[in-house]
């Protein structure tokens, strides 16, 4: 019986996209070319993984045997491969799907409608231009969570390739971030269309040119939290169930409905330490208002993102050996 689930066609085009890359010397990405022998076996265990000579392989001084892995590491290009994977992911999405992207366009100008018509007469909301102001906080949203537990599981819905293909593996997580990246960038075409309908809601300066690096804290925060729940959702399965539990929280402690000047001292102290908040924040400053983040808003998105990406980073490199075994 053919398995036709939605993964296992992802890994098929994942699998025929890279097989499709130009070799460049490397025969691991073709699959009629013969694969030479390893000069070295490896061994992983749950603890450890290990590694020694194959018997018959030929024997390497140590200045070969570090060319020699210099060699394999430098093999595939990795920007090349990046890319693959996030064309491959992005297809993969709309695939089998009459109107494609239009759904996408749909569900935040929903859920922007729903919103503004509860907060502008039904609970008053004080903000101005209050259907902007809560697209920007949805579209952001939208990308969290759907990259977020979409990477988590990266590594299971991939198992075909994390196993018989040899790349840098940690470009899967990435390459979904990168995705739904790609994604949030068309959807936020949709803000144009307000443009002549709320013309004060938007504010032309030199501020929006900070945009782009918003954008790519946002892409290095996701891209942390990505690697150390994608590494640990192959060994503990609970992860992809704490994910989506962890955003649910996380959505009220984003303001993605609220600007933060509403809460007490305390309470937006707490909110200064999500990232996501700090990042939402300033993109609306900079689209609506004109204005470049203070000194504590810019140490709310820098500390905190560089403190994620380099502790998923920590989490990938110790438990990635572990996680072959279990995938």
């Amino acid at each position: 019986m053919t398995d036709n689930s939605p993964s296992t066609d992802g890994a098929n085009a994942i699998s025929h996209a890279l097989a499709s890359v130009p070799e460049h010397g490397v025969p691991v990405f073709s699959a009629r070319a013969k694969r030479p022998l390893p000069w070295e076996w490896v061994h992983r265990s749950v603890t450890r993984m290990t590694r020694g000579p194959l018997p018959g392989a030929p024997v390497f001084s140590p200045a070969q045997a570090e060319a020699f892995a210099w060699t394999v590491s430098h093999r595939q290009n990795p920007l090349e491969v990046l890319w693959i994977l996030t064309r491959t992911d992005f297809r993969a999405r709309y695939r089998s799907q009459a109107l494609g992207m239009v759904w996408s366009l749909l569900h935040p100008l929903v859920m922007m409608a729903l919103l503004s018509f509860m907060f502008t007469h039904l609970f008053k909301s004080a903000e101005p231009h209050f259907p902007v102001f809560l697209l920007i906080g949805l579209l952001i949203w939208q990308w969290v969570t759907g990259s977020l537990p979409t990477a988590t599981n990266t590594f299971v819905a991939n198992a075909d390739i994390v196993k018989r293909t040899i790349f840098a593996r940690h470009l899967l997580p990435f390459a979904t971030v990168l995705s739904f990246g790609i994604h949030f960038c068309l959807e936020s075409t949709v803000l144009l269309v307000f443009v002549p309908i709320y013309p004060g809601a938007f504010h032309v300066s030199p501020a929006l040119l900070l945009v782009p690096v918003y954008l790519l804290l946002m892409v290095v925060l996701l891209s942390g939290l990505s690697l150390a729940t994608s590494v640990l959702n192959v060994i503990y399965r609970d992860v992809a169930y704490l994910v989506n539990t962890a955003l649910l929280l996380l959505y009220w402690l984003t303001p993605v409905f609220y600007p933060p000047d509403i809460l007490p001292p305390k309470l937006r102290f707490v909110l200064w330490c999500n990232p996501i908040a700090a990042i939402v924040t300033a993109l609306r400053r900079a689209i609506m208002q004109g204005q470049v983040p203070s000194p504590e808003l810019w140490l709310g998105m820098l500390v905190p993102t560089v403190l994620v990406f380099l502790f998923g980073w920590m989490i990938y490199r110790h438990y990635e050996p572990m996680a072959l075994d279990y995938v």
